[in-house]
């Protein structure tokens, strides 16, 4: 999915490489979006505490964030009926300047058919829509 270039963000290094530190976290080159496959819905609630807890760098924050929505993503259950999902959504929100790509990317708003869209992207898309203008939309 094409995300419009003004809001081009990605994962730097030192950010994978204190966040796998941090989480303990394999890290090795042959890994390509680290971020997404990292990704644990199994440790959602740490990974949550962590974003919220204060002393991560803004490029850590948008890294875990990527690996926060690939967790849900990766769940057993759909992401709305997890009311994790409504408070990341809501962090989403209130970060828009810092994870606008992300809302953009999981938003899939270019999207027509169920099949080109993520578990996520219908909830997403509220966010998206809510930010229109700031994104640029």
């Amino acid at each position: 999915m094409a995300v419009p270039e003004h809001l081009q963000r990605h994962s730097t290094r030192s950010a994978i490489d204190a966040l796998a530190a941090r989480f303990n976290l394999p890290n090795h080159p042959g890994m390509q979006d680290w971020e997404w496959e990292v990704a644990d819905p199994a440790r959602l609630d740490e990974f949550i505490r962590a974003y919220e807890g204060g002393g991560l760098s803004e490029d850590e924050r948008f890294t875990l964030m990527e690996t926060i929505i690939q967790s849900f993503e990766d769940g057993d259950q759909a992401p709305e009926r997890d009311p994790r999902w409504a408070h990341v959504l809501g962090l989403l929100d209130r970060n828009v300047g810092l994870h606008g790509h992300s809302i953009w990317y999981w938003s899939a708003p270019e999207a027509t058919a169920a099949g080109e869209t993520f578990r996520v992207s219908l909830t997403m898309r509220d966010v998206l829509m809510k930010h229109r203008e700031r994104i640029g939309w």
